[in-house]
């Protein structure tokens, strides 16, 4: 998996390694779902001083996508990765469950069978 960052100068090297870490520590609890990361800040609106920060990324046949906007890009950029992870997370749930309906199918063909 990689991160790539776009127009993140204002992001500390520090917050850059937290947020980095949390991502990595998400795509090793998959089964190497997550490919390929890319962050990026920039002003949402112009005029509005609303920042905003988008995370996308390429997860094993699905694209995901977080964007939050906020007054500064460190919250705007804290709400994209809650989200992020909220929207990895129900991925695998709705694979789990789907993976789970389709084994409880076969063991109902085999005890018919039996």
């Amino acid at each position: 998996m990689e991160i790539h960052w776009h127009h993140t100068q204002w992001l500390s090297e520090d917050g850059r390694e937290e947020i980095e870490g949390r991502i990595r520590e998400l795509a090793e609890q998959g089964s190497n779902d997550i490919i390929d990361v890319r962050i990026s800040g920039s002003s949402a609106r112009q005029g509005h001083g609303e920042q905003e920060v988008r995370i996308t990324c390429e997860a094993r046949g699905k694209e995901i996508v977080a964007v939050r906007t906020s007054d500064s890009l460190d919250q705007a950029l804290h709400d994209a990765v809650e989200n992020f992870v909220q929207q990895v997370r129900q991925m695998r749930k709705k694979r789990r469950d789907h993976r789970g309906s389709r084994d409880s199918i076969r063991e109902g063909e085999s005890e018919t069978e039996s």
